[in-house]
């Protein structure tokens, strides 16, 4: 794996004019034999990697005790009707038109959900699935990394997908990841029947002892106040002259002048924190790959295919279908519903059986294309239609509660401040509650200030 850029973006990668149907679109998964490789696990803090070969036992944690606080994994809902194949959607595979009309050169992919207002996330879970060719020249099972292969993922708050929402996008962090391993299978012909798609997974820790080299992010501040996380959006401008004007994104104070939200970017009179009106906070993730030879990728100035820094170009690459935990429902009229268990750590809450793409950038914006879908969710026929999220996972250090109710049993009581002290006194990250790495009287008070207000 190549050199990683971080990047915290201050200003919004506003679409254009092109105006999408609001309802989605039919596609079709791409198909063919995925093998994975293995899973990484990097800090990109400490530069520490972790290589866990497909097979081998479990990979190590991303954090000691991190827990997931956003997640569409599972890569198989159909799994317990018999279903064995995991499809994968390409995004990328550098040519003008494909028969989905949709990997080309630049394309963005964004999916989206629902979450806690004022969720610290310190490690990220993503995937990608390519046929690239790629050589293991040192022999650990991995790919070394194709020259000029890059996948750039970036956080969004205040976004449910929708071209209509576009000027509410406010931009958190921005990943870079360049020369990603690829395929060492040795079959790459695509015309090749026993040609393989390696998958790899990662985990990037974003965690650091300081806030210094911290990427620690917050998505949907509320309060102004990030928990000791580096990044945040908690000066909105919320008039549009590009000056901050000192308001956090989930603010939920009121205008006394106009009565309107403080953050209402797109002036609709709503807050764009809840654009759905589902009570949540909505954020949104994209992913935009990178063909070798089309860019820069080592910064020499000169675009790759020009100087012979150009590795296996006109390949695909994509990322894996995901859904998040819960239980397939057969309607009996040969329709399915996913119904998301929320009970489960890390639940995809609000996480639709849609996506939105984005045409490339012209002029410096990109555009929204439309929303799409795979024909609707379904576990019938000789195939099933795949759930329309990709796979992603967030993970925290923070609270283990949301509130005061440390015991989760719903009763705020003696139990859950003792509770909390058991954490406290075990030295439990889950204690740190302002974020310093530090555990003293300030996070005691700060648990009491919880305490005192009470659960929703």
């Amino acid at each position: 794996m190549g050199f990683m850029k971080i990047n915290t973006l201050t200003v919004c990668l506003c679409a254009g004019s092109v105006v999408g149907a609001e309802e989605p679109t039919r596609l079709s998964p791409s198909v063919g034999h995925v093998e994975t490789v293995a899973h990484i696990y990097y800090n990109v803090a400490s530069g520490e990697k972790v290589v866990t070969l497909f097979g081998e036992d479990q990979t190590a944690p991303a954090i000691g005790n991190g827990l997931p606080v956003w997640s569409t994994v599972v890569s198989n809902p159909c799994a317990e009707q018999g279903y064995t194949t995991s499809y994968f959607f390409g995004i990328d595979d550098n040519t003008p038109s494909t028969s989905n009309g949709f990997a080309q050169t630049g394309f963005t992919l964004l999916d989206y959900g629902d979450i806690q207002t004022d969720t610290l996330v310190d490690c990220i879970h993503v995937s990608w699935v390519t046929d690239h060719a790629d050589v293991d020249a040192d022999g650990d099972g991995v790919g070394d990394g194709v020259v000029g292969l890059s996948g750039e993922w970036i956080i969004w708050d205040a976004d449910n997908g929708r071209e209509i929402d576009h000027e509410t996008r406010l931009p958190i962090v921005s990943i870079l990841l360049t020369n990603l391993p690829a395929d060492i299978s040795g079959t790459n012909d695509p015309s090749d029947p026993s040609n393989t798609f390696a998958r790899y997974t990662m985990d990037l820790d974003l965690n650091a002892s300081s806030l210094a080299s911290s990427l620690v992010f917050e998505i949907g501040d509320s309060d102004g106040d990030l928990q000791g996380a580096a990044f945040g959006n908690n000066n909105v401008d919320i008039n549009s002259d590009g000056i901050g004007d000192g308001f956090s994104v989930a603010d939920p104070s009121v205008d006394p002048a106009t009565g309107f939200p403080f953050v209402d970017r797109n002036f609709d009179g709503l807050p764009d924190n809840d654009l759905d009106g589902d009570g949540l906070f909505d954020w949104a993730w994209s992913v935009r790959f990178y063909q070798p030879g089309l860019w820069d990728s080592n910064a020499d100035g000169v675009i790759d295919a020009l100087d012979g820094d150009i590795a296996d170009s006109m390949r695909l690459i994509g990322v894996n279908f995901g859904a998040p935990q819960g239980t397939v429902i057969d309607l009996g009229d040969e329709t399915w519903e996913w119904e998301i268990d929320t009970s489960a750590q890390g639940a995809g809450t609000g996480s639709e059986d849609r996506f939105a793409f984005y045409l490339p950038p012209n002029g410096g914006h990109i555009a929204y294309e439309g929303g799409y879908f795979f024909g609707g969710f379904a576990c019938s026929g000789i195939n099933y239609n795949p759930y329309a999220s990709f796979e992603f996972q967030l993970y925290s250090r923070g609270r283990v509660f949301d509130c005061g109710d440390v015991n989760g049993d719903g009763v705020l009581n003696f139990f859950d401040i003792s509770a909390y002290l058991v954490l406290y006194n075990e030295g439990s990250p889950h204690a740190d509650l302002n974020g310093d790495g530090a555990l003293n009287f300030f996070d005691i008070s700060a648990f009491l200030g919880i305490y005192s207000a009470g659960c929703p």
